[in-house]
């Protein structure tokens, strides 16, 4: 909110005309100092719940079956909810909004990984336009954190990086959004050749920041960051960095990590193909990349499937040679 709109909601959450809705209930628990049970999180804001329970069944879809399962309804799902900002008038047009951004976010993703990155980047691209209708530094922050990715794994690492910059210096951030922010400039930065000290440093910041009581924030659904998830991160950076480390760190995290984040257990085998790659052992990284390969198959996901083939080439160009 601008200043101006901040104190008019102000005196109207303060005289009981208003209640805050879930994004200004948290910031007011931040700077009050005071427990959740003591805010109202405006539970009446049924249009907002229904929108994000819809966004949140397609997450699921994607995240246990992969982004071919859902992909199509989530991209009508955003289409109807621009229709839906467009006809809507008032309160409900920031409501609207706001889910909006964390659709489009997810279409974007979903697009990225089956390897359609022009569709990506129009989501991407309505992400951010909503979020900024809403007012949300949160959804925009995490859209440009996503985004990144996707740039940094097409060959734009730099601007990568100085998207990533620039969503660490929007204020008011919360430290479980920052450290999950600093973990995807590590991912990033490991795009760059010859800049480890980067991703290094910007890995150690997420962990600086991550709260010591972490858990995956219901607030932020969009975002999957406690111990174990970060646990499961680093793996797959120091794996791309070449640090023996990598393997005992993803093959600890694989014993915790929840059983339908499917997807991500898929990507922390590649992730041990790598590590065996790095460490000269050939015949273990085949035999982790062909039992992976049906998993990649089943799940559709075109990303996991480039970086499939990239290891396994390197694999048989290693065995060829020895």
């Amino acid at each position: 909110m601008s200043p101006h709109s901040l104190r008019i909601a102000l005196s109207r959450w303060e005289n009981g005309r208003h209640a805050p809705d879930r994004l200004y209930a948290r910031l007011l628990r931040q700077v009050l100092g005071v427990p959740s049970t003591t805010v109202d999180l405006a539970r009446g804001d049924t249009l907002f719940e229904v929108l994000l329970n819809h966004t949140n069944s397609l997450r699921m879809l994607d995240r246990r079956f992969g982004a071919p399962a859902a992909r199509l309804q989530t991209a009508a799902h955003v289409t109807a909810l621009d229709a839906m900002w467009h006809s809507s008038k008032g309160t409900d047009r920031s409501v609207i909004a706001r889910a909006q951004a964390d659709a489009a976010a997810l279409a974007a993703w979903q697009d990225f990984d089956v390897g359609d990155t022009a569709a990506a980047a129009a989501h991407y691209k309505e992400a951010r336009i909503a979020a900024l209708r809403a007012e949300d530094p949160i959804l925009l922050v995490h859209t440009l954190g996503e985004e990144a990715v996707m740039l940094a794994e097409t060959g734009q690492a730099e601007a990568a990086l100085a998207q990533v910059s620039q969503a660490e210096r929007i204020p008011g951030l919360p430290p479980l959004l920052r450290s999950w922010l600093s973990a995807t400039g590590a991912q990033v930065a490991t795009y760059c050749p010859g800049d480890t000290s980067t991703a290094r440093e910007a890995l150690a910041a997420a962990e600086a920041l991550l709260p010591t009581d972490s858990s995956c924030d219901d607030e932020m659904p969009f975002i999957a960051h406690n111990e174990t998830h970060l646990s499961r991160w680093a793996g797959h950076i120091l794996a791309r960095l070449a640090d023996p480390a990598a393997a005992t760190l993803t093959r600890h995290s694989m014993q915790v990590i929840p059983e339908d984040f499917v997807r991500a257990r898929c990507a922390q085998q590649l992730d041990l193909a790598q590590a065996a790659i790095n460490a000269g052992q050939r015949e273990e990284a085949m035999s982790l990349l062909s039992a992976t390969a049906d998993h990649i198959d089943d799940l559709g996901s075109g990303r996991l499937r480039r970086r499939h083939d990239s290891l396994q080439h390197r694999t048989r160009k290693l065995l060829a040679a020895s």
